[in-house]
């Protein structure tokens, strides 16, 4: 009986308490059987491997007590030692289940740095997460959502928090000011345009809120349900937005006019095929025009210097130190010219 209420306060016990016991008595132990039995013990290290070899019920034999009181030590730690042990290690198991199921359900602090945010979990972020896994293989990403008890992916470069990403505390825990980039996709479980756009300005109005206390650029991309509220992201600095309304009726036009065009830009925003990236300047590139007969001869279009197409007609004009060249090209190129 005693042992019985002794095991059931440890189980009850404060993990660091049971960890500061567990370990004393493996010490404890193997300076006492070294002072029972210096013969067989030479060192407390003999102790020692005995002790652990005792509780973790290895029992290898190759050191054993020989004399009566050293046996009896021997069954009451084997009793108390290998009980302990025990909670123990099932403490431990349950920390990692609990730590486990916390992570899953997005309610732990993202220590990742470096990674991109997709708040809102919706059809298009399904394929934007899905498409940034295929692509890049050591890019991290982090879900911010609230209707969604559960992270919608298990992968090792995947993490989930759950909460309303307008709010400040969500957004530190989702390590805010260590992200790369930032998309706020447009929810879809709202009844309007207005509605929709109205929620993902609050969202990018928070994150361009912390980007001013904390004098830190934090770039953010937002999806525009209706163009007619793009001023209003301009007006809070949003740095990029998309207009996918607007984009899928501009693309059925021009496919109407221009058999195939639609082709065309389903490959370069799909991971088929071509596909668009962007590249730094090289040193040995001084003009446009260096870069584009470079890249030219590795299989790569040059396309633009950011948001500038403008380039195809200043071939001959220096590139900026900070230009942001963006290409067209596979994978394996595109790996090719960063390497």
């Amino acid at each position: 009986m005693f042992l019985i209420r002794f095991f059931m306060k440890v189980i009850h016990m404060n993990n660091w308490i049971l960890i500061f016991a567990t370990l004393s008595l493996i010490l404890a132990s193997s300076y006492i059987v070294y002072y029972i039995e210096p013969e067989t013990f030479t060192s407390p290290f003999e102790g020692l491997w005995w002790t652990m070899t005792t509780v973790a019920t290895v029992g290898y034999g190759d050191v054993s007590p020989t004399t009566v009181n050293g046996k009896i030590f021997a069954m009451f730690l084997y009793i108390v030692g290998i009980g302990l042990m025990s909670i123990f290690i099932g403490k431990v198991i349950d920390f990692f289940s609990i730590r486990k199921r916390l992570k899953e359900e997005g309610k732990l602090k993202i220590t990742t740095k470096n990674h991109i945010l997709l708040i809102n979990w919706t059809k298009k972020a399904a394929i934007t997460l899905e498409e940034l896994l295929k692509t890049f293989e050591h890019v991290r990403v982090v879900i911010v959502d609230e209707n969604i008890s559960k992270i919608p992916l298990q992968h090792e470069r995947v993490e989930f928090v759950n909460g309303n990403p307008a709010s400040i505390d969500v957004l530190y825990q989702a390590n805010i000011l260590s992200s790369k980039s930032i998309m706020v996709f447009s929810p879809d479980d709202v009844l309007t345009a207005s509605q929709a756009d109205g929620h993902t300005l609050l969202i990018a109005s928070m994150i361009k809120g912390i980007e001013k206390e904390h004098n830190q650029h934090i770039y953010t991309i937002c999806e525009v349900s209706n163009s007619n509220h793009i001023h209003a992201f301009n007006h809070v600095n949003v740095n990029e937005y998309i207009t996918a309304n607007d984009t899928a009726a501009h693309l059925a036009a021009r496919s109407i006019l221009f058999n195939g065009s639609s082709e065309i830009i389903r490959q370069l925003t799909s991971h088929e095929g071509y596909d668009l990236y962007s590249i730094s300047k090289k040193s040995e590139w001084k003009t446009y025009q260096d870069a584009s007969i470079a890249l030219s001869a590795k299989g790569a279009i040059l396309l633009s210097n950011g948001n500038d197409m403008s380039i195809i007609s200043k071939l001959h004009q220096p590139i900026p130190s900070d230009a942001k060249l963006f290409i067209i090209c596979n994978d394996e190129t595109y790996f090719d010219i960063v390497s």
